[in-house]
């Protein structure tokens, strides 16, 4: 090579390293986000929230722009939680009074062990994607060694090559993610115990953590989902997990999510929530008015219909006995335990994401219009008629 040509190249590589410091820049730019803290916000209980939960002490919702307000059982003042992220949050889940998690967009999992006042960063998106990149170039390589070594049939020569693909898939993603900044967004979050949590999202993301968040395990390739379906939900009883998403795909684990079965599914449209009730009974919900229980730890299920085929978003246990859920369109529901159905739609026929009865059993919902409560759900659908 000439020392023209050197000149040129070296003109060219300057360029392109000085392009990619300039996207790089803008990539964390875009997601600064991550590292924003939530503004106080004087009508935070009105803002967009997606989901509530309950603790012994406190009830606790999440929402838009990092948004966690809380409120004591002593209390009807809402109060708005210390947050370090901006994101959009999509799940809450705690193991107890004190030690909860919250999960949202771009990769971010936040966590608190004081009910719920203040929360510290546990996971961002960047580092999502190092660990997904370290993760799957671990697992390209164990697959290509086991290739190189293998001494099988050919129905199992077939299965390590698919394995090996989808790994490749999954290692090739998280370097361009690496490049264009993380996307997949969290979906739900489920603490089983102040060490063991687990975590679904987009694009079949699942992560585990068995010491409360310090460090964090990248489940994906464990489930059968080689199309990448969004898992939206996850939920535990006292002897399964129990992961469902996209296409009416339904998982559960008997060995603290090391291996996963596919069940037969009630329905191929997609479930947006699961809930495990007082009595251990199995529901999941989703597009369409699609509203199924299992008493059988998901070996069949039962269809439950609601009179308006909306989404169904959210289910809990109601005090006088069944399950509440709710819905689009202001649409709230109780199927009592006869199975038989009570239905009103809130004036404001906001959007509810979650659902919640509070200490003294007013169902408290969420949604696009923040709070909602009803003192008195059967009287409220008495006045509707």
């Amino acid at each position: 090579m000439n020392k023209a040509a050197v000149h040129v190249s070296a003109v060219v590589l300057t360029a392109l390293l000085s392009t990619a410091v300039m996207a790089n820049s803008a990539i964390h730019r875009d997601y600064e986000v991550m590292h924003a803290p939530a503004m106080l916000a004087k009508k935070a209980p009105q803002a967009v929230l997606t989901e509530i939960t309950r603790t012994d002490t406190r009830t606790i919702a999440v929402g838009d722009y990092g948004l966690i307000i809380f409120r004591d059982a002593a209390q009807s003042a809402w109060q708005q939680a210390e947050v370090p992220t901006s994101i959009f949050f999509t799940g809450i889940d705690f193991a107890d009074a004190d030690h909860g998690w919250a999960v949202g967009h771009h990769g971010v999992i936040v966590a608190t062990i004081d009910g719920g006042k203040t929360w510290q960063l546990q996971l961002d998106g960047f580092q999502y994607v190092e660990q997904q990149k370290a993760h799957f170039s671990q697992l390209v390589a164990a697959l290509e060694e086991q290739l190189e070594n293998f001494d099988g049939s050919e129905d199992e020569e077939e299965e390590l090559l698919f394995a090996l693909d989808d790994a490749s898939f999954q290692l090739e993603n998280a370097e361009l993610a690496l490049t264009e900044g993380p996307t997949k967004p969290f979906l739900d979050v489920h603490a089983v115990s102040n060490d063991d949590v687990y975590v679904v999202g987009a694009y079949g993301s699942m992560l585990r953590s068995q010491d409360g968040g310090k460090h964090w395990d990248i489940l994906d390739e464990r489930i059968e989902n080689p199309d990448g379906y969004h898992l939206n939900t996850v939920i535990s009883d006292d002897h399964y997990l129990y992961v469902a998403g996209e296409a009416g795909q339904v998982f559960r684990s008997a060995d603290a999510g090391e291996s996963w079965e596919l069940l037969d599914s009630p329905y191929n449209g997609s479930f947006f929530a699961s809930y495990v009730d007082k009595q251990q009974q199995l529901w999941l919900v989703g597009l369409r008015g699609n509203i199924f229980v299992s008493t059988d730890q998901g070996d069949s299920f039962e269809r439950i219909r609601l009179e308006d085929n909306v989404n169904i978003n959210a289910v809990v246990d109601a005090p006088q006995g069944g399950v509440y859920l709710v819905g689009n369109a202001g649409v709230i529901g109780w199927v009592d335990a006869n199975r038989n159905v009570m239905q009103m739609t809130h004036p404001s026929a906001a959007a509810l994401s979650g659902v919640m009865t509070d200490a003294d059993g007013r169902l408290l919902a969420v949604g696009q219009r923040g709070v909602i409560e009803i003192d008195d759900f059967q009287r409220a659908v008495h006045e509707q008629e």
